[in-house]
Formats: C-alpha cells, sequence, structure tokens
C-alpha cells in the first residue's frame, strides 16, 4: 500500500499562524493547527485510499488530500463551523476527484478534436491495473459507483452510514440499501465467478 505524508506542507502552510485553541478576536478566527493535523493523522491514509478508489493516481491523490486539509483549514480559520471534520474531508475528496475526472474528459475530447483536425489517429492507451490485487477489493472496484463508494467509505474509511450519507449527498438509508446490495453482488460474483 502507497502511504503518503502531507504533514510538512501543513506545518509550512499553517506556521505563520499562532496555536490557540478556536477563538473569536475582533472578528478574527484563531484556529488551532492541530484540529487538521489530527485529521490528516487519523484519517490521511483512508482519504488518500478512498481518492486512489475514485480513480485518482497515487500522485493526483496526494495532491487532493493536501488541497482538502488546505481547504479544511481556510474553512476552520474563516470561521465556519464544521461539526464533523472527518465526513466534510470525505465529501470534499469526492468532490475534488470527479472534478479532476471531468477535467480529464474535457482534455480528451479537446485533444481527440485536434488530432482529428491535424489528421493524426488518436493514440490512447489504457489505463493500467489497480496495484490493490486483493480478490475481493478487486470485486468491489467492478461495482456501479455508488455501490463502490459506500462500500469503500464503510469498510476502509470506516464510517458510520450518517456519515456516508453526507459525504454522497443521499439518506442514510440510501446509503444501507446500497450498502448491502452491493455486498450481495460481490458474495454472488466470488461464489460464481462466471455467472454473470
Amino acid at each position: 500500500m502507497i502511504r503518503f505524508d502531507v504533514q510538512l506542507r501543513l506545518r509550512d502552510m499553517m506556521r505563520s499562524d499562532p496555536v490557540a485553541p478556536m477563538a473569536q478576536l475582533e472578528g478574527v478566527v484563531i484556529v488551532d493547527p492541530r484540529l487538521v493535523e489530527e485529521l490528516q493523522e487519523q484519517r490521511g491514509q483512508a482519504l488518500f485510499g478512498f481518492a486512489r478508489r475514485l480513480g485518482l493516481t497515487d500522485e493526483q491523490a496526494a495532491d487532493a488530500v493536501q488541497e482538502t486539509l488546505l481547504r479544511l483549514w481556510r474553512e476552520l480559520h474563516r470561521g465556519r463551523p464544521i461539526d464533523d471534520r472527518a465526513a466534510w474531508a470525505f465529501r470534499t475528496i469526492y468532490r475534488i476527484a470527479m472534478d479532476e475526472h471531468r477535467l480529464r474528459r474535457r482534455l480528451a475530447g479537446l485533444r481527440d478534436r485536434l488530432q482529428r483536425e491535424g489528421g493524426h489517429p488518436s493514440s490512447r492507451s489504457e489505463a493500467s491495473d489497480r496495484d490493490d490485487s486483493m480478490t475481493v477489493w478487486a470485486q468491489v472496484d467492478r461495482l456501479p459507483a455508488r455501490q463502490r463508494h459506500v462500500l469503500y467509505l464503510r469498510y476502509r474509511a470506516d464510517l458510520c452510514f450518517d456519515d456516508i450519507a453526507a459525504v454522497l449527498g443521499i439518506t442514510p438509508g440510501a446509503a444501507r440499501t446500497l450498502a448491502s446490495r452491493a455486498l450481495e453482488r460481490v458474495r454472488r460474483e466470488l461464489a460464481d465467478p462466471g455467472a454473470h
């Protein structure tokens, strides 16, 4: 498993601000940098793994985690109350990954259009297989996106269904239903791989 470390970059980013508990001083919010550092220590690897499961490369995933922690720092520094920092971070990683995919599709479309206009054939290379070769997670990777995201958030990021619902913008009941259907599908595929 790839490990990453954004701790040094976070410290550099927050160095200019004093370490103090969250307080309101004449309209200026002072945030304890340990709030972000604790999230990075507790959930950083899970955030990175979630970004990888969403299809980002190692480098993109590490950048997405750093961007998420930076956005969290900025939001806290602006005085925005964030009750569940972990759920907020997972939701932000999800949005960053979706933005990255949209950008890639737009660039690929532009590249194809430019190549057609220039008369050169399109040359696309297939993405390499995921580093994670575990049979179960390989099967999870074949699930529809929502089911895959719910299982990853539940069993890799260890979020409760309420937090998963907040991350994905669905109800907790919908998160449970997606997880149940996804688990049944994985069980069925692992029991009889050629049936479907």
